[in-house]
Formats: structure tokens, sequence, C-alpha cells
């Protein structure tokens, strides 16, 4: 059934040339699936970015999304309709590592060593608040600017003399 498995020395001549192409083309096909077989391309992530590289993009969902609470805490407010309000943003995310104070001197925290060695990250802590402007319908009452302004600088941590208020054109 195998007929190149027999011993060559037995078989003649043919047998041992049989045996050997068997052998070369063997070895060659198992270098060419060493070769290609591993080159698949790897998916590429997507879904989030890097900690350590915030994106333009996160800057503008996290404005966004601020400016969406502003506006859905000025709406709750009696008198107060039709809100556009704009978060201005003082700088970008900010990662936070551990560091120490050998001889005085402030440094990070290193784990592992060579080109493994990286710094100890903590967490990221998102941008300040530098302002906020709201337009809306009521907003010229002085009544309704102080209650505004009174919320959204208790609920967003952001001094009274940062928030503006005023009333929406027609």
């Amino acid at each position: 059934m195998f007929d190149f498995l027999k011993n060559p020395a037995t078989d003649g001549e043919k047998g041992g040339k049989t045996r050997l192409w068997i052998i070369v083309i063997g070895a060659i096909v198992g270098v060419a699936l060493l070769l290609f077989g591993g080159t698949r391309e790897q998916p590429t992530e997507t879904a989030e970015p890097s900690p350590y590289s915030p994106s333009e993009d996160e800057l503008v969902l996290y404005q966004s999304y601020l400016e969406g609470r502003v506006k859905t805490l000025c709406e709750s407010v009696n008198g107060v309709s039709g809100v556009t309000a704009i978060v201005t943003l003082a700088g970008g995310f900010e990662e936070v590592y551990a560091t120490e104070y050998p001889n005085g001197n402030e440094e990070y925290v290193i784990l592992g060593s060579g080109s493994n060695a990286t710094a100890l990250y903590l967490s990221r802590s998102a941008p300040q608040i530098a302002g906020i402007g709201i337009v809306c319908r009521g907003g010229s009452s002085p009544s309704v600017q102080k209650e505004l302004i009174a919320l959204i600088s208790a609920s967003f941590h952001v001094s009274s003399n940062r928030i503006y208020v005023t009333e929406a054109g027609k």
C-alpha cells in the first residue's frame, strides 16, 4: 500500500529515489507553510482608543455630553425653554502616573526593566470646565438668570462668574 515507505536498501534504486523525492517535497511544503501560513493580518483595534493617547473625538464627545446635561438641567427649571448650551473646556484629558520623591526629586514609579519599563498608570482625569454659556427663552429675567447660574455652578463645580445666561433671540 505505501510502497515509498519500504526500505530503499532492499527495494532497489527506484524505491530510494521515490522516498527521497517524497521527503524533499514534504520539506518544501513544510517550509512554505511556515513562511506563508502565519502572515494573516491581525484585526486592528477600533473599539476604544488607548488611554495613553486621547483623541480629539473624545474631547468633542465629552463636550457634547456636558452640553446635553446642562441643557436637560436648565429645561427642568420653571419658565425656561428652548435651551442652547455651550461648554468650553480648559485643556484635554490628563493621565496621572504614580510618583515618588527619592532625594527630594519627583520621579515616576517605573515597573519592569529595559524595553519593558513603563510608568505606573493610576488614572485619567477629565478636562476642567472653563465656562458655560446658556441661551434660552426666559433667560432675560434676573430671577431665572440667578437660579440657572446657581444651579449650574453647584452641579458642575464652576464658579458663577464663568456662567453666562441670556435670552434667546426671536
